[in-house]
């Protein structure tokens, strides 16, 4: 392995077990799903959100079993990109490196653009009915973009511990709140899970299995920030404390996500779920419906902070894979710069802070000359219009499908890397284990990527504006993620044998251990 300079090493031993998990729950910002993502799924999925959050949920499961094992060969600032890099090769490793941005990129501009956009004016209208202008957004949009970078410039440290209370609080509120709406719901019932059951509700999607595929594109981007751990391998205690978080980090999430899913379908009303998500705070209307005006109120301000710190995880995290990037040259080295106070990849993060406020601005610019309508009308107009709403999620939906197939792109080569690995190592297994072997390394990976392609599949067709849209602009960026990545290769050999290599904690831990 070659010898990294010290100054383009992250500090060691700044994040624990529990920070970790912490960092993991942040970056899936259950709050932010529970106000934004499921209400979009319900546009599609109806009735079956429950199943489509059940579905994504087992699916990202299946995931845990393939960064287990990469997790275990490799630790870094590259996460993905390092751990591709270590089991399948250059090429991969730095096209997954340019998708992971991009698709972190795009969530942390979509989660702003609702949050901020519609949710944050819909509670003041709500509660207090005041009404703000139309171009609120844009303000508020930069706020929960670019003060997040501030907290990640200041170092891992600083932000542990705003998360870290943060985020167990985050999944306890959800749990608890959920619990009290199922409760006293009266309109529980195991219909919500039936994937084929008849309803003229999904004639307009297709059928039932259409718009549960259109409803897990939400389902599975609500786990976008899975994995936002691994870019802290170089700083965590020990490259195991990354492999648990990712464990438990899902699971806590997980769990979390379908219980709230259930309870705002059975809260809201399962007969009357077309209604769902014409409504643009419908999670706080169930919550404030069954625990009072402070029931709603204390949701709208977990999914507020779950916005800033989602917004914080993701950026942080973005940013320590182009330094890893950066540092191993497939980037400029200006990317692997870090900050001399507080030894953190400073020019890297108010890089993707400034790609994601262009990107959170620029999309909905973009979706609103494609509906037809004058950007003044969203500059001139309440943000209670239904051009500015409508506007401001049609952009929530085309960014988190553009994050969404590049998520899948991404895991995809994950499963494919974890296969090559195993493969390439011709580990011996006898007896019961020979069966170990095939599911962990072959079986699961293979499910799992059966399963992203068919949502991948159901993004495409029938088309649906923006999701379509967003398909075509994702696979634009993929062909230039593979040409870059194969011109590097070609180019700059030097650079491909390091890509995603040049540091690795699993192996230093190893030979530190040999060496006393």
């Amino acid at each position: 392995m070659d010898s990294i300079p010290k100054n383009t090493r992250l500090r060691r031993s700044q994040v624990g077990v529990w920070g970790a998990i912490a960092e993991e729950i942040s970056a899936m910002a259950p709050a932010c799903d529970t106000v934004a993502f499921m209400t979009s799924a319900a546009a599609f999925a109806f009735f079956l959100t429950p199943l489509a959050f059940l579905i994504a949920t087992l699916t990202m499961f299946l995931e845990v079993n393939t960064l287990y094992h990469l997790s275990r060969r490799h630790a870094s600032a590259g996460g993905y990109y390092g751990y591709i890099g270590t089991a399948f090769g250059p090429t991969p490793a730095i096209t997954s490196g340019l998708l992971y941005v991009m698709y972190q990129i795009a969530s942390t501009a979509a989660i702003p653009v609702y949050v901020g956009g519609v949710v944050l004016p819909g509670v003041l209208e709500y509660f207090l009915n005041i009404t703000l202008p139309g171009w609120i957004w844009i303000p508020l949009i930069l706020v929960f973009i670019l003060a997040p970078i501030t907290l990640a410039i200041f170092g891992i440290r600083p932000q542990m511990k705003y998360i870290r209370i943060a985020a167990f609080f985050e999944v306890i509120f959800l749990a608890v709140l959920s619990a009290i709406i199922i409760i006293e719901a009266k309109d529980n019932t195991l219909a919500v899970f039936n994937p084929f059951i008849k309803s003229k509700l999904f004639d307009s999607v297709g059928g039932p299995l259409s718009g549960l595929g259109l409803g897990m594109i939400f389902g599975l981007t609500s786990f976008i920030g899975y994995g936002g751990s691994a870019p802290l391998g170089e700083e965590a205690v020990n490259s195991r404390a990354i492999t648990k978080s990712l464990v438990f980090g899902l699971v806590i999430v997980g769990i979390v996500l379908t219980e709230v899913a259930y309870a705002l379908t059975v809260g809201w009303g399962v007969s009357l779920m077309s209604t769902f998500a014409t409504a643009n705070i419908p999670g706080i209307i169930v919550a404030t419906a069954y625990t009072g005006v402070a029931g709603g109120v204390l949701l709208s301000m977990v999914a507020f902070n779950s916005a800033f710190s989602d917004s914080v995880a993701m950026q942080s995290n973005a940013g320590r894979v182009y330094f890893a990037m950066g540092r191993d040259g497939v980037l400029p080295h200006y990317f692997a710069e870090l900050h001399e106070k507080y030894v953190t990849p400073h020019k890297a993060l108010i890089f993707i802070g400034t790609m994601a406020s262009v990107l959170a601005i620029g999309g909905t610019i973009l979706i609103n000359w494609l509906l037809g309508r004058s950007f003044i009308t969203i500059l001139s107009d309440t943000s209670s219009n239904i051009n500015v709403s409508t506007t401001l999620g049609s952009t929530f939906d085309f960014l988190t499908t553009l994050a969404l197939f590049g998520l899948i792109i991404t895991h995809i080569l994950l499963n494919t890397s974890v296969m090559t690995l195993f493969y390439r190592l011709k580990e011996k297994h006898h007896g019961i284990f020979v069966f170990v072997h095939i599911a962990e390394h072959y079986l699961l990976p293979i499910i799992a990527t059966v399963i992203f392609v068919w949502v991948l599949f159901e993004s495409v067709y029938p088309p649906i504006f923006p999701i379509t849209e967003a398909v075509i602009a994702s696979v634009g960026y993929l062909a230039f993620a593979i040409y870059y990545a194969v011109r590097t290769v070609k180019l700059k050999p030097d650079v491909a044998r390091r890509a995603g290599k040049s540091v690795n904690l699993v192996e230093e831990e190893k030979l530190a251990e040999q060496q006393h």
